[in-house]
């Protein structure tokens, strides 16, 4: 009778897992009330930016350190006959 029981409880726990990962990828709840996320809801495609997109100082040292690498492919396998 124990076994039964726990092996229920085990199910049942197992079903609510499941289902609280299921609804943590819908999104079904909504943040409370008083936080800052229900009062203004986050939404990029109606941001606009005011100033134009500038490279930055790391794009330029991306692209410079990528001139630096040789033209040729490396060949790990060169030295095995």
């Amino acid at each position: 009778m124990r076994i039964d029981a726990i092996k229920i409880l085990g199910a049942a726990l197992a079903l609510a897992v499941m289902a609280a990962s299921a609804q943590a990828q819908v999104g079904g709840f909504s943040a409370p009330s008083g936080s800052a996320a229900s009062r203004q809801p986050f939404d990029n495609r109606n941001h606009k930016s005011t100033e134009p997109a500038k490279p930055k100082a790391d794009d330029k040292a991306y692209n410079s350190a990528l001139k630096g690498l040789p033209d040729e492919q490396y060949d790990p396998w060169h030295g095995i006959h």
